[in-house]
């Protein structure tokens, strides 16, 4: 049994985004809360965005405007 003492994990460590520019910078394509979503995004024209639930989960009330499951989605 390992135990992770004084640091995080990668899991652990995720980034709340409060603007589209600063999410695109590690995130270009967007994000989606599941891979349906992710699906349905590139069925509306846009490419596909990353399937990050925990990073949509923290940010999603102020970047997902058209409460579609992605967020900040970019158009093809």
């Amino acid at each position: 049994m390992g135990l992770l003492l004084g640091g995080t994990s990668a899991a652990q460590a995720v980034t709340k985004f409060m603007s589209c520019e600063k999410m695109h910078v590690k995130y270009p394509k967007g994000i989606s809360k599941s891979p349906s979503a992710a699906s349905l995004a590139v069925q509306n024209g846009q490419l596909r965005p990353e399937v990050a639930p925990q990073v949509y989960a923290d940010s999603y009330k102020t970047l997902d405007r058209d409460k579609d499951g992605s967020m900040r989605e970019v158009d093809d």
